[in-house]
């Protein structure tokens, strides 16, 4: 007698195995066409959907940091901002069908995020709507949108559980060593023919130009700085700066190194912020009150009398990261660097007279038609050219935070970063004095990059809708990893002991 089973699972072969076979061969008669691409993505999502469901939240720490972008999609999304909506997704479920699967409260910094997502939602309903090119949409500018949102998102898929305490080390090293494939992105051109089609899901990092028209003094490594500060942040984080300068004789060299290959994307803010970083990690590990203070100052000022004086020796990422210091560079790479400070700085000029008129109604970031045909003409005011007019400062991208705020939401986008910055830095202080020892190198890091990300945000660079999406990934892991929002310990107070007192004698009957 036949199997029922084995019936069950032989129609199945012959009804939907073999005839989706043979239509995967047929299209890859042509495997670049953009409903292939789609239909080869749903397939291998369906094989694929069994592992993602068990083991969605290791890979959603994974993937908020991976480099990685969907092309198969429309507007080709980055991977993290997928994952996010469907391990989100994934949780709720979880938590609909299992009351045991809570997400973790912290009411302190909820409520400002439902404030920031009401108030970005009403700008945009008041605004022309959330404009998507992408989606076949009559306007644009709407991804801005959608990251602020899905950066909403992202707080609510880290504390949907809490990590245990015996996989706390492995979900760190995903958190902070998922970027490291970024250098693919700079291996673009000496990739074999064959091997091209990597950088359909790590795409060239878009800086490197040596050979094109922003010449040599453009020529920048972003993606191998992005992997070496991924190596180095680690490092920080499993040792501590303690660990690393005072440690086995192998981490200082290596970190350097990292260190040093960070600089290679030729941004200038990555060396003031690693400054910054660095500098308040050694006052709160407490190391300059040790016998390492005058040690580092001396190294320090060897590695300046060493490098310094030749600067412009240095390759060229490395020269445009330092030269805004006052040393003496490449000609081409010091007028790359004055040209893109001045145009930063005209463009703020031209911009900030025009905040007023958006302080109760922000302008939103929906762009029309006609604001795609302005971009990129300046206007003539007084004889000079008002570069509010430019492609940037249309599209909000002004590489400063208080205008990326004010313009598009107005003063409530400026209550909600304040808001939100506020609830941010009060939840990892709480889980940097109160959390686990284990624990105290990384909620050391995120409070080290609270505070330097809000003083970047308004004095060095920020944009709104990138630092929405920082503060809720920072403090949704700090939540995370220690369980929640963490308080000091009731102190025990042992049971004092209880002396019995002698019987008081009783006088005998007269």
């Amino acid at each position: 007698m036949t199997n029922p089973a084995n019936a069950i699972r032989m129609l199945i072969t012959y009804v939907v195995v073999i005839p989706l076979a043979a239509l995967v061969g047929w299209m890859l008669c042509n495997p670049l066409d953009y409903g292939t691409l789609g239909f080869f993505a749903l397939v291998a999502v369906l094989i694929a959907s069994p592992i993602f469901i068990k083991w969605h939240y290791p890979i959603l720490m994974f993937g908020l940091g991976c480099p990685a972008i969907c092309f198969f999609l429309p507007g080709k999304p980055p991977l993290w901002e997928v994952i996010t909506l469907l391990s989100l997704g994934l949780s709720i479920v979880e938590r609909t069908l299992n009351s045991d699967r809570k997400f973790i409260s912290v009411p302190v910094f909820t409520w400002p995020l439902m404030f920031t997502l009401g108030m970005a939602y009403l700008t945009a309903e008041l605004t022309g709507g959330i404009g998507l090119h992408a989606l076949s949409g009559g306007a644009g500018g709407g991804k801005k949108y959608l990251e602020v949102f899905i950066g909403i998102a992202t707080f609510f898929a880290l504390v949907s559980r809490k990590v245990p305490k015996e996989k706390r080390p492995l979900y760190i090293a995903l958190i902070f060593l998922a970027g490291t494939p970024a250098i693919i992105g700079d291996l673009f051109p000496v990739l074999p023919a064959p091997l091209n089609y990597i950088n359909l899901i790590i795409p060239p990092s878009g800086e490197n130009t040596i050979g094109q028209e922003g010449g040599v003094a453009s020529f920048r490594l972003q993606a191998l700085g992005g992997t070496a500060g991924c190596v180095m942040v680690f490092m920080l984080v499993r040792f501590g700066l303690r660990g690393i300068l005072w440690g086995p004789a192998w981490r200082l060299p290596v970190w350097f190194f990292c260190l040093t290959l960070t600089l290679m994307g030729g941004f200038r803010i990555v060396l003031i912020g690693m400054i910054m970083n660095l500098g308040l990690l050694f006052v709160l590990e407490g190391l300059h009150r040790t016998r390492l203070l005058p040690l580092v100052i001396l190294g320090m000022v060897a590695v300046s009398a060493a490098v310094l004086p030749f600067a412009d020796k240095l390759p060229i990422p490395l020269q445009r990261s330092i030269s805004f210091l006052p040393v003496k560079v490449d000609p081409q790479v010091q007028i790359d660097a004055d040209g893109s400070k001045e145009w930063r700085e005209a463009m703020w000029r031209d911009v900030w007279p025009k905040v007023p008129q958006y302080l109760l109604l922000g302008k939103g970031y929906a762009l029309q038609a006609e604001d795609f045909e302005y971009m990129g003409n300046g206007t003539f005011a007084n004889g000079n050219i008002d570069t509010s007019g430019q492609g940037l400062a249309v599209s909000m991208d002004y590489h400063n935070g208080t205008l990326s705020t004010l313009m598009p939401f107005g003063i409530w986008g400026m209550i909600s970063y304040l808001w939100l910055s506020a609830a941010s830095l009060f939840v990892v202080v709480r889980n940097y004095r109160y959390g686990d020892e284990d624990m105290k190198m990384v909620n050391r890091f995120w409070l080290v990059m609270t505070i330097n990300g809000i003083f970047g945000f308004f004095f060095l660079f920020g944009a709104y809708c990138d630092s929405i999406g920082l503060i809720a990934k920072i403090t949704g892991f700090s939540i995370a990893l220690n369980g929640g929002l963490c308080r000091p310990q009731r102190a025990i107070v042992p049971a004092q002991t209880i002396r019995r007192l002698p019987r008081p004698a009783v006088a005998a009957p007269a």
